[in-house]
C-alpha cells in the first residue's frame, strides 16, 4: 500500500482511440459469431504497455448492476488475465518460433499432410481432414496445418518444448498490475507423452490466459525481450 500524496499523477496506458477501435471490433464479433463472450487486447511489444483492453459482455459504467453481484463480479474482471482457455491455432506462433530458434526447421523445410498423424497409436486429425498435401514451412504456417505443428513439437521433444514455454511465460503469471491474474495450466512434464506433446504443438492440451499468449508473441516480435504487461 502506498499512501496518497498531493500532486502525484496516476496515468493509464490505455489509448482512447485504440480502445474505441477494440470495443467496436468486439461488438462486431459478438454480433456476427453470436458469441457468449469475447476478449481483446492491444499491447505495445516494446514497452509492455496495454494500449487497449476489453471484454464483452460488459456494462454501462453509468448503470452499474449493483443489484446483481454475480453479474457485477463476472463482468468487471480483467478476463484477459483471469480466464484461461485452450488457445488452439494461435499457439502455433510459439511452436514455430521455438523450432526455428533451435534450427530444427527452416523456411524451405517440407511437410506432407494427408489430413492426420498417427501418434502413440492415436489418430489425430488436421482441421482440414482431406489434407494439405506437400507444403513448405511458410505454406504450412499460412494453412495453419496441424500436421506440421505436430511434427515440429515432436522434433523439439518434451524438454526443449517446455523450456521454451517457460521462456514465453506460460504456466506463470505475467506480473500485470491488476488483481486476480491466473497462471494457466501446463501438464506436469514427467507425465507428457508424445501424443500430448503433438497436441500441444497446435495449441491443445494446454491452457493459458489471453494475456500470456499475447505476451509470448510480443517477446517474439521484440527480439526475444519479455516486457511485463502493465496498465499504469
Amino acid at each position: 500500500y502506498v499512501a496518497g500524496e498531493a500532486g502525484k499523477d496516476l496515468t493509464l496506458t490505455i489509448d482512447s482511440k485504440m480502445q474505441l477501435i477494440l470495443e467496436q471490433a468486439l461488438e462486431k464479433i459478438m454480433l456476427e459469431q453470436k458469441a457468449k463472450a469475447a476478449t481483446g487486447m492491444i499491447l505495445n511489444a516494446k514497452s509492455g504497455e496495454i494500449l487497449s483492453l476489453s471484454s464483452k459482455p460488459s456494462f454501462d459504467l453509468n448503470e452499474v448492476p449493483r443489484d446483481d453481484l454475480t453479474a457485477l463480479f463476472e463482468q468487471s474482471k480483467v478476463k484477459a488475465a483471469t480466464d484461461i482457455y485452450e488457445p488452439g491455432s494461435t499457439f502455433k506462433i510459439l511452436t514455430v518460433a521455438a523450432a526455428l530458434e533451435e534450427g530444427l526447421t527452416n523456411l524451405n523445410d517440407r511437410f506432407y499432410c494427408p489430413g492426420f498423424r498417427v501418434i502413440d497409436g492415436i489418430r489425430i486429425k488436421c482441421w482440414r481432414t482431406i489434407g494439405h498435401g506437400s507444403q513448405n514451412l511458410m505454406e504450412a504456417f499460412a494453412n495453419s496445418c496441424n500436421c506440421c505443428f505436430m511434427d515440429l513439437a515432436l522434433r523439439l521433444g518434451v524438454d526443449k518444448f517446455y523450456s521454451y514455454m517457460n521462456k514465453f511465460g506460460l504456466g506463470q503469471k505475467t506480473g500485470i498490475d491488476a488483481t486476480g491474474e491466473a497462471s494457466g495450466i501446463l501438464m506436469a512434464k514427467k507425465l507428457v507423452k508424445n501424443v500430448d506433446l503433438a497436441r500441444m504443438g497446435f495449441g491443445h492440451a494446454v491452457a493459458l490466459t489471453p494475456l500470456q499468449l499475447l505476451s509470448g508473441v510480443s517477446a517474439i516480435v521484440n527480439g526475444g525481450t519479455f516486457n511485463s504487461p502493465h496498465l499504469l
